[in-house]
């Protein structure tokens, strides 16, 4: 026993106009016969979905393009056939409901068979909505009632408008919930899984074998471990710090030399105050808050590459002083924590 669909092959703005008459019988056209020995329904469902068909013509034709696509789903959940899926799309699609159209271009792309002549329509359609969409893709392979914003998800994937969206499940009674934000465009892989709960073990029917005793063998050494790498020479680090604290000195000397300025312009304004020598006073005091800020940053940057130096010379010897007299001294680097609130650190120290 088949069940199939006479369709009028007409269309009105893109809708299947139909009666949708379903019938029973041994002889085949319209659809294929295993997509309708997979669909079979009583009579009773099929009576209901050729009336939820015409109240969705009907629906259509009068503008409420809402209520058509609803009366549309329901002729297909009474009577599955790709007819009604494509006019629900396109019926949501009239009610700028694009979320609910791309979905049911997607299932009806997803169910139609090859041949049907609405295939490529559907196809640009779904590709035009898909740009002004989201997609959410859900994996989800040990989840009950999975749902999307609190509505069934049908497949695997849901067209979403962009935003913030919610997708939900339970495994083995425990809720489980994921949210992603979504842009137009933006296709987002979901794996919805409940963290902590192992997969209940499977029962074996047959005893286990027992294990034969091992045999005791001698104790061995765990290998010796290789010496820590001593870390590598940085041979930019010397002339940076040379560098860096010879500007920290001509620094520290431009800050003497501009206070002392900024003092003898001072005594002239208090000898002999003057307007120009007020803002004259006022430039070289600016000017000297200048130096001392470029003085305490290159002080800041010499410490920290003194620090560098000392950590890669720790446990080294190092010649102090100039010429062949100079003195040869080990330096051991170590960081001191802070102790009840006081500043943390880095300490040296050598022996002769």
């Amino acid at each position: 026993m088949r069940v199939l669909a006479r369709l009028v092959s007409r269309k009105r703005a893109g809708l299947v106009v139909s009666t949708i008459a379903l019938f029973a019988t041994t002889a085949g056209a319209g659809i294929a016969p295993a997509w309708a020995e997979d669909h079979a329904v009583s009579a009773a469902d099929r009576e209901a979905a050729t009336r939820a068909f015409e109240e969705g013509e009907r629906a259509y034709r009068a503008g409420d393009f809402s209520r058509a696509a609803e009366r549309f789903e329901e002729a297909y959940h009474k009577a599955p056939h790709p007819a009604p899926l494509w006019n629900a799309a396109r019926s949501w699609d009239k009610a700028g409901e694009i979320a609910r159209a791309a979905n049911g271009y997607a299932r009806y792309l997803r169910e139609a068979p090859q041949g049907a002549p609405d295939r490529d329509e559907a196809g640009k359609a779904l590709g035009e909505l898909a740009a002004r969409l989201g997609r959410i893709e859900v994996f989800a392979p040990e989840v009950e009632d999975v749902r999307v914003d609190d509505q069934p998800l049908e497949g695997t994937s849901v067209y979403v408008h962009p935003g913030t969206h919610v997708i939900e499940g339970r495994v083995r009674g425990i809720e489980v919930r994921r949210t992603e934000e979504l842009q137009a465009g933006n296709v987002r892989s979901v794996a919805l899984v409940a963290e902590g709960i192992a997969s209940a073990p499977k029962e074996s029917t047959h005893d286990a074998p027992s294990e034969p005793p091992r045999p005791i063998t001698k104790a061995q050494r765990p290998p010796a471990k290789a010496p820590p790498a001593t870390p590598a020479e940085k041979p930019w680090l010397v002339p940076a710090l040379v560098a860096s604290g010879a500007a920290t000195l001509v620094s520290a000397g431009l800050v003497v030399w501009s206070g002392v300025d900024t003092l003898i312009a001072r005594s002239d304004y208090d000898a002999a105050p003057s307007w120009d020598k007020l803002y004259e006073g006022r430039d070289k005091q600016f000017r000297t808050n200048v130096l001392v800020g470029v003085s305490l940053g290159l002080g800041a940057v010499t410490g920290a590459l003194g620090s560098l130096w000392l950590m890669g010379r720790s446990g080294k010897d190092v010649k102090v002083g100039l010429g062949a007299k100079g003195i040869v001294m080990r330096v051991e680097l170590k960081l001191v924590p802070p102790v009840l609130g006081g500043p943390a650190f880095v300490g040296a120290s050598g022996s002769f």
